[in-house]
């Protein structure tokens, strides 16, 4: 604990003087940061992600769900409000929940692994990510071998804040440790596609390490202006925050 944030020496006569003007719990809390949610989980250095429990209301997986061969690690966006309050976060995300396991899509669970909101806050999405590689799913098909990091926000035509591209960097920063994969800008992977509307069934695939979720399906995710960010500039971003956190 950092010297600023543990609790001050008081005397009986500070104690009674700000008292006067205020609680004794005010004056020894006012130096110090609020503390992270209760439940949330420190991952790396520099990384807290909020468990699934913070926003799901008790409402699991509709099926089974699969571990994944973890190769490369996969971009998306939500194409929803970008200019979404704080408050509203837990309320998409169980939005999104209720889409991916409803008639529309039919997915035992939110597709995505870990998603991002505006102030860089890092949620825990499908189940048991947090404790392991989970199988992920996606529109146009699921080629497979990926974990899903997704930013909430349209980024058609504006960029993610600096805060959540921040913490994305961190959270595939992390990710790469963790499952082995090589981050380094350039790095490519070779896999067999389990099949998508890009990359049929039995196809040879050869993928950036880091992609964008387009790179993997007929689709405009993770945006027209995001994703040249994402394949110019996030993996070099990525390869220094890994660099930061591990040595």
């Amino acid at each position: 604990m950092c010297e600023e944030c543990q609790p001050p020496t008081v005397t009986r006569r500070d104690a009674l003087r700000v008292m006067s003007g205020a609680t004794l719990g005010a004056f020894m809390l006012a130096s110090c940061p609020p503390a992270p949610p209760v439940d949330a989980v420190s991952v790396a250095p520099g990384l807290t992600i909020r468990r699934r429990s913070s926003w799901d209301q008790g409402q699991g997986p509709t099926g089974p769900l699969q571990p994944e061969d973890v190769r490369f690690l996969l971009v998306h966006h939500t194409a929803t409000n970008t200019e979404h309050r704080a408050d509203e976060v837990a309320a998409i995300l169980r939005s999104s929940y209720r889409y991916h396991t409803g008639p529309a899509k039919g997915w035992p669970d939110i597709c995505y692994n870990f998603l991002i909101d505006r102030y860089g806050t890092v949620w825990e999405g499908r189940t048991g990510s947090l404790g392991g590689p989970v199988m992920a799913s996606a529109t146009g098909g699921s080629q497979g071998f990926a974990q899903l990091v997704c930013l909430i926000g349209d980024f058609t035509r504006v960029l993610p804040t600096t805060a959540a591209q921040g913490s994305l960097a961190r959270t595939l920063a992390w990710l790469g440790q963790r499952y082995g994969v090589d981050t380094t800008p350039g790095a490519t992977v070779q896999f067999v596609s389990r099949g998508s509307n890009l990359w049929p069934q039995g196809s040879t695939v050869t993928a950036p390490t880091i992609a964008g979720h387009r790179t993997m399906s007929a689709t405009t995710c993770p945006g027209d202006r995001f994703t040249p960010v994402v394949v110019n500039e996030l993996p070099a971003r990525v390869a220094s925050e890994r660099t930061a956190m591990y040595g």
